[in-house]
């Protein structure tokens, strides 16, 4: 019997994007709940420790958050469609475009 290996489907980078951010958003809320709990706890040197930890670990998880927010936006204003411009746009806008039909 031949052990038959199987090719994982590689997921598309927009979906990759969508689970990091996932993750990274759980992991923020974990961090808070660290942060808040170090500093509701009695004050101690493994407190204190804990609470750098959780704040570095919570900075961190929301800044990549913010880097993978801003992609995704990147990604979807990307994939839109120029906007054509409206019947009724104003007279400067006609005239610019009619001046680049004519170059």
């Amino acid at each position: 019997m031949k052990s038959e290996s199987v090719t994982p489907r590689p997921r598309s980078p927009l979906r990759r994007a969508h689970q990091s951010l996932a993750v990274l958003l759980f992991v923020s809320i974990l961090a808070a709940g660290g942060v808040t709990a170090a500093i509701m706890a009695d004050p101690s040197p493994m407190s204190g420790i804990g609470f750098a930890a959780s704040a570095v670990l919570l900075a961190v998880s929301v800044t990549l958050a913010a880097r993978v927010v801003i992609a995704l936006e990147r990604v979807r204003r990307m994939s839109r469609a120029p906007a054509k411009p409206l019947p009724n746009a104003p007279l400067f806008t006609k005239l610019i475009s009619s001046l680049r039909r004519r170059a």
